[in-house]
């Protein structure tokens, strides 16, 4: 997986490979690659999305109700179906390609490396059983008392063999270790 800045580009960047257990982050200014621990990196995703699917009640199972949007949206150059997703707490609109040859199981599949798959409960259930790639996805939650939302909509979408470069670090590029975290609180010594 490549992360990138949508609104950007030549910017940094964040290959994630999944398959060797890496990461890195990409520094096009510095000509350099930043070796992050990938063990750490999965560790802290596991546990901030424990945390928020606690706070906005993702993991109650079984009280997530889908409900299809009337019409289509394009998004991506493909064009998009619609579902509402409404639970106690969160309320979610997915637009999702039927047109692409990966479905919504290459989604989960970074959503279970990161942990998210654990404390969404119901709402992954139900994000699971969508007909489709998620191309767009609007998420409205009551968090602590205030309403936060989130939009996340893939810009480009390149389906078919990809350059391998693009999930390397670049040739005659300087690879750093990453630094050290400092001990957080509870850290064990």
């Amino acid at each position: 997986m490549r992360l990138e800045a949508g609104d950007t580009s030549g910017g940094t960047a964040l290959i994630l490979r999944l398959d060797l257990d890496r990461a890195w982050r990409l520094d096009p200014d510095q000509r350099a690659a930043v070796e992050l621990d990938a063990a750490r990196l999965r560790a802290r995703s596991q546990a901030d999305a424990a945390f928020a699917g606690g706070l906005m009640g993702g993991g109650e199972d079984g009280a997530v109700r889908t409900r299809a949007l009337e019409g289509t949206r394009t998004v991506a150059g493909h064009v998009c179906r619609g579902y509402q997703l409404t639970g106690p707490s969160v309320q979610m609109v997915v637009w999702v390609a039927e047109d692409l040859p990966v479905g919504v199981e290459a989604f989960a599949d970074f959503l279970e490396w990161s942990g998210a798959s654990r404390s969404m409960g119901g709402l992954l259930a139900r994000i699971r059983a969508l007909p489709g790639f998620p191309l767009q996805t609007r998420t409205r939650v009551e968090v602590l008392g205030e309403i936060r939302e989130t939009v996340s909509t893939v810009t480009t979408i390149d389906v078919g063999p990809q350059p391998r470069e693009l999930f390397e670090v670049p040739a005659g590029w300087r690879v750093e270790a990453e630094a050290p975290a400092a001990p957080q609180e509870g850290d064990p010594e």
